[in-house]
């Protein structure tokens, strides 16, 4: 039951973290603003938010995969109910974490010269 805890808790404060930073990036505002190929930096605090969120999703599916563990070694009647979500959980978490690592890694976005 602990690692059911700490996976839903994990797996909260990572999209917390992921959803705080998307909100304080402002690059795209910056690069629309100048209308020319330009690249803005990235914040600081989306990269530590980004990588906090790749961290807590690792901590995530680490939790889970010790929870199916735990499922197998000691079957019970909730079993055939928890294996399948707790699979589902492991995938979407996986997903989730390459997300947030992709976001932490990903190059600056050019923008073209706009004219008008």
């Amino acid at each position: 039951m602990l690692a059911a805890f700490i996976a839903v808790t994990a797996f909260g404060s990572a999209l917390l973290a992921f959803a705080m930073a998307g909100a304080l990036d402002d690059r795209q505002a910056q690069l629309v603003e100048s209308r020319c190929r330009s690249d803005a930096p990235v914040p600081v605090a989306v990269s530590v938010l980004n990588g906090l969120a790749t961290g807590l999703l690792l901590g995530t599916t680490i939790a889970l995969v010790c929870l199916l563990m735990l499922l197998f070694r000691h079957p019970s009647s909730r079993g055939a109910v928890a294996v399948p979500l707790t699979t589902v959980a492991v995938v979407i978490s996986t997903l989730f974490m390459f997300g947030a690592g992709y976001e932490t890694v990903r190059p600056n976005t050019p923008v073209s010269c706009g004219f008008g």
